[in-house]
């Protein structure tokens, strides 16, 4: 006849083994995570373009979670280069002069895109987009953290459009990483019910 002791270690097992199916459950259910953001059906579009003879980003200072974003390069490519469209985490933005000029060196955040974008020191990128984190425009990037990002490439008004998945409330900051003076951020918003 068996032991109290070992009854109640076989019966503590089948509890943890009903509680741990239980709570795989309900995750794969869903429960208790965040609710996945509706499209909207509606796009937002960021130019890169020259303003007073500066490359700007030029678009809204809001974006619905849901909507469509679309990144549209309006500069002259062969003249000025590429440009990339960036999420990096805002510490990681170049903002002095100094950290500008050395942003495309190991360590540091543009050389950081490149590496994302499967760049490693002089090419074109292999991996465009990045999709960093869930679909769609997420995840901003560190040094050791891949963010989303996109390559406009030689052709002339290249665009690139996808959802933001963004919680709302996120204020996404970007950057282009062949011109690391040029930054901005937008705030992810909720949807109107």
């Amino acid at each position: 006849m068996p032991s109290f002791g070992r009854v109640r270690l076989v019966f503590v097992a089948v509890v943890l083994a009903l509680v741990a199916g239980a709570t795989s459950a309900a995750a794969a259910e869903g429960e208790g995570a965040p609710p996945a953001v509706e499209p909207t059906g509606k796009t937002v579009t960021i130019t890169v373009r020259e303003v007073a003879g500066e490359l700007r980003f030029v678009g809204p200072a809001t974006v619905t979670a849901g909507d469509e974003l679309k990144i549209v390069n309006r500069t002259d490519p062969r003249r000025l280069g590429p440009i990339t469209f960036s999420l990096v985490r805002r510490g990681h933005l170049p903002k002095t002069r100094r950290a500008q000029v050395f942003c495309f060196t190991p360590g540091h955040i543009c050389w950081s895109i490149a590496e994302w974008q499967g760049v490693h020191g002089e090419g074109t990128p292999t991996v465009n987009p990045v999709e960093a984190g869930e679909s769609g425009w997420d995840t901003m990037g560190a040094n050791d953290i891949p963010g989303d990002s996109w390559f406009s490439g030689a052709e002339a008004g290249a665009s690139f459009a996808q959802e933001v998945t963004a919680k709302p409330g996120t204020r996404l900051w970007f950057m282009d990483a062949i011109h690391p003076w040029l930054r901005g951020t937008i705030k992810v918003t909720a949807p109107k019910t």
